[in-house]
Parts: structure tokens; C-alpha cells; sequence
């Protein structure tokens, strides 16, 4: 009886020191546990149409993301606040002179509609200004939306290359995009550049006349209309976690395509929770600008390192990214 217990007892040791076994070894095939993928862009429409689907779970990627949508994702990705995310191309080329380690993987947003390219990047004036073309603007007060960003770059280093004015001979008044139309109505301001839904919204309104298409003139020359934001990835990130940056690109890419497919309940909800009119919005994307997530090609790549020679000429950086460096195959 004793021996037959003594038989018991080896017999269980045995089956939990297998049983033990099994769980260790299954433990160490388990693949690692990853946190999300944090994602940062800005917060306007044409994100929603974007995100919209990924956050409602329309579409259900095989990876976690934790999307942040911020006026400061410029700011944000600078700081290191997320691996992915979308990043002014002006502010790029001030990424990495500062030595921040970013990478370009895409064209995140064109001034060009899902249809049309009717631009974006406009130069309005009162009807009654006598201002009728760029060679008018010297001597004026010409409001801009921030002195460093891609379209206020992109208009300064044109209106000196194409008629030969210098930036310092136009009084130039940075105030916020949403704030420059009053300012011209008030008289404050002779004209304005405007870019996004405020020159939008002003061409539409037929209150102004137009100066100048300044992305209509940007693509005459340099065969592609302005890249206004890239996606961008963490260096490090992209270096260890390739395959998370591909699931996260073709989880994007799969949530505007059903955006995209979906627009008119899109742009209900979006009018509905933020004001303004629906077809307004449609109109903007399909007409004016639009999410592309486009691969890097010898095109659009040209036009990307042309704003960042313009943004060299204006002295905001010391140095034009190189390619082999600045731009990573995703």
C-alpha cells in the first residue's frame, strides 16, 4: 500500500513537472506584448474622413494604434510624442536640421481634391483694393498663416523667383488662418494668403478677388502640386518595429478607402458635431485638398525637396535635407 502511494505521488510530481515544462516553453513562444502605435495628425475634416472609420471600428487592423489628433503635431512629433504621425513639410525640413531623427515614408496631405487639384493656397484682396496680380502686393500688408509653415514659405520664395519680390518688401501680418478674413473685411490687411478650409471657404464666398492660385502656380513649374504635410516615423521606431510601421500605413490606407466610400454620412456627422455645411466639406475634398497617403515617387519627392531648398532660401534652415537620409521605403 505504502509503495503503491509512493507510485501515486512520482507519478504526479512527474505529470506537473511536464505540465510545468509545457507552460514555460509555451510562455517563451508567446510573441512579446507591443503598445499601440501612437499616431499623430492634426484635427481638421479631411482627418475625420481618415479616422473616422479606425476609431468607430469600421475596419479592424491586426495592430493596436492610439491616434492623437492636435493643431501642435508639428510640435508633438518634434518632442518625440509619437512613432508615426503627419508633419508639415516645412516643419521636416526644421526637424532635421535640429537633428531630430525622422524619416519621411509618405505624402500625407496634397493640395490637390480626390478629383480636382482646383488648390487650396490662394492670395485674396477686397474687390476694390486695385490689387490684381503678385506683382501688386509690394509695398502692402499682406496677412500670412504663420511665418514658417509650407505655404507661407512656398508663396514668399515664388514671389521672389518669379517677379523678383523680397520678402521684406511686403509688410507681412501673421495672424491665425481662421482670423485673416476678418482682418481683410476690417481693411486691417490689404490681402491675404489663405490655405485650407479659410481660402476654401473665401473662394466660395465670392467676397474677394483672387490674386493668386499660388499652388496652381507651383505645379505650372514644378509638375506637382504642393505637398502641404508628410507621414513621418520615428527613426528608432521604424529601425525595430518595420512591420508594426506597414500594418499601421495599411490600416490608414484601409480606413480612407471606407471613408472615402462613405463620405456623404462622413461629412452629415462631421457637419453636425462641428458646424457648417456638408456638401461644403465634400466639395473642399474632392475639389481643393485631400489625405493621399501616396508613396514616395521621383515626382512628388522632387516636390518635396523644392520646398525644402525654398525654405533653405529664406534662412529658416542651414541645411537641405538629403534624400538618402530624409526619406525611408515603407
Amino acid at each position: 500500500m505504502v509503495r503503491q502511494n509512493e507510485k501515486n505521488v512520482l507519478l504526479i510530481v512527474v505529470c506537473l513537472v511536464i505540465i510545468g515544462t509545457s507552460f514555460v516553453l509555451l510562455m517563451q513562444q508567446q510573441p512579446e506584448s507591443q503598445p499601440p502605435v501612437r499616431v499623430v495628425m492634426g484635427p481638421f475634416f479631411a482627418h475625420y474622413i481618415l479616422c473616422y472609420p479606425l476609431e468607430n471600428e469600421f475596419v479592424n487592423p491586426p495592430i493596436e494604434m492610439e491616434i492623437e489628433k492636435t493643431l501642435n503635431f508639428n510640435e508633438h512629433l518634434m518632442a518625440g510624442g509619437g512613432d508615426m504621425g503627419e508633419m508639415s513639410t516645412a516643419a521636416f525640413a526644421i526637424a532635421y536640421d535640429k537633428g531630430i531623427p525622422l524619416k519621411i515614408a509618405r505624402i500625407y496631405v496634397s493640395h490637390h481634391g480626390l478629383e480636382r487639384g482646383d488648390g487650396v493656397a490662394r492670395v485674396f484682396a477686397r474687390n476694390d483694393s486695385g490689387i490684381n496680380g503678385p506683382e501688386d502686393l509690394v509695398g502692402k500688408k499682406v496677412g500670412v498663416p504663420g511665418l514658417k509653415t509650407t505655404t507661407t514659405t512656398i508663396f514668399l520664395a515664388m514671389l521672389r523667383r518669379n517677379y523678383g519680390i523680397e520678402e521684406d518688401e511686403l509688410e507681412l501680418i501673421n495672424k491665425a488662418a481662421p482670423m485673416l478674413p476678418t482682418l481683410l473685411d476690417k481693411g486691417d490687411i490689404d490681402a491675404s494668403l489663405m490655405l485650407g478650409d479659410v481660402s476654401v471657404k473665401s473662394y466660395y464666398s465670392n467676397k474677394y478677388q483672387e490674386v493668386w492660385n499660388v499652388d496652381e502656380a507651383f505645379k505650372q513649374e514644378y509638375g506637382d502640386y504642393p505637398p502641404a504635410s508628410l507621414l513621418v516615423v520615428n527613426a528608432d521606431f521604424v529601425e525595430k518595429h518595420k512591420d508594426r510601421a506597414e500594418d499601421t500605413i495599411d490600416a490608414l490606407i484601409e480606413s480612407k478607402t471606407y471613408g472615402e466610400a462613405h463620405i456623404d454620412d462622413i461629412c452629415k456627422w462631421y457637419a453636425d458635431k462641428f458646424g457648417g455645411n456638408a456638401e461644403y466639406y465634400k466639395t473642399a475634398y474632392y475639389n481643393h485638398y485631400a489625405i493621399f497617403l501616396t508613396p514616395i515617387t521621383e515626382e512628388n519627392r522632387n516636390a518635396v525637396m523644392t520646398i525644402f531648398e525654398f525654405t533653405k532660401d529664406r534662412g529658416i534652415i542651414t541645411e537641405v535635407p538629403d534624400p538618402a537620409n530624409a526619406f525611408v521605403s515603407i
